[in-house]
């Protein structure tokens, strides 16, 4: 049988997490959606980014 396993063993998990060289802060995963005007129809683009504090500006701005 499996071990059960609890709320708390789950949330004490560790998690995978990337630093950024240039400024130190830890990076965040986000999809930036997109909606783009091609021949005249509206396409939204999904894009996997990855957010610091040195390019929150860029993206969120």
């Amino acid at each position: 049988m499996a071990k059960k396993q609890s709320f708390a063993d789950k949330a004490n998990k560790k998690k995978h997490s990337e630093t950024c060289p240039v400024c130190g802060t830890e990076i965040a995963h986000i999809k930036l959606m997109k909606a783009e005007n091609r021949d005249g129809n509206w396409r939204f683009t999904n894009k996997p980014v990855g957010v610091c504090k040195c390019n929150e500006a860029e993206v969120y701005g």
